[in-house]
């Protein structure tokens, strides 16, 4: 039993919160976007992300497993993420096109399906899927940002990243640009794993190892999720903050 809970916060700084979340518990399907852009554009990119990926992914249901065969393999759930991300791409262009003062938004998004043993997830721009298993915190989604891109050519090191004037510049996100590459993965759980969604205004105020550490004492998602979001803030809380959290019981 997957058990789930999510928290988005204003943070210290922001006057308008632009990220958005959802869960569908009764679908396991679970979405963050983080939206970016002048006045409410942002706050609009990451509702049009969520609303649409919703639309898409509540078609299924992915509570059971009554998917037939072509649906049920791992390939075609990833490639149902990719579309829904790639739909959600496409609406923001248009919403965009439409109406002047949008022009430009964008936003990341990350999904997840627990299905079958599994969980499915897809993402586009730098908010993040880290794993908890056996009292260790490991990242499994690459930001798509510049930085990301300067680390894995071994221009600098993840230590310089994380203080990179750069580090906020990212290279792919939903509205960017009339096609997007979302990056999918599965990944087999096992019966204690605890999977955390978040925005960057938790990767950038608080460490691994306290997330790590959060996670771990707290039993239920939501208690944890809250502590992370008071975290963040006390270290200042310069951005939107979302997290969201899955046990796997």
């Amino acid at each position: 039993m997957v058990r789930a809970a999510g928290v988005t916060d204003v943070g210290k700084v922001r006057q308008i919160n632009q990220d958005s979340f959802e869960i569908l518990e009764d679908q396991h399907i679970y979405i963050v976007a983080d939206g970016m852009g002048g006045h409410a554009a942002g706050d609009q990119a990451s509702r049009i992300a969520v609303k649409t990926i919703n639309e898409i992914l509540s078609a299924y249901d992915f509570s059971t497993e009554a998917l037939d065969a072509e649906e049920n393999s791992p390939l075609a759930i990833e490639e149902l993420i990719r579309y829904a991300l790639q739909e959600a791409n496409e609406q923001i262009l248009l919403a965009s096109l439409s109406n002047q003062h949008l022009q430009g938004m964008g936003t990341t998004a990350i999904v997840a399906i627990a299905y079958n043993g599994s969980v499915f997830i897809g993402h586009v721009g730098d908010s993040r899927t880290y794993l908890i298993r056996n009292q260790q915190l490991s990242q499994l989604t690459e930001d798509h940002s510049v930085v990301q891109q300067l680390v894995r050519a071994g221009a600098i090191s993840e230590e310089e990243a994380a203080v990179h004037p750069y580090k906020n510049v990212i290279t792919r996100c939903l509205g960017m640009q009339a096609n997007v590459e979302p990056d999918t993965m599965e990944l087999v759980l096992q019966p204690g794993d605890r999977i955390l969604m978040c925005s960057d205004g938790l990767s950038n105020m608080v460490t691994n190892a306290t997330m790590q550490e959060v996670v771990l004492a707290n039993e239920d998602p939501l208690p944890a999720c809250e502590k992370l979001i008071a975290l963040a803030n006390e270290n200042g809380g310069t951005d939107n903050i979302t997290v969201l959290l899955l046990y796997n019981d």
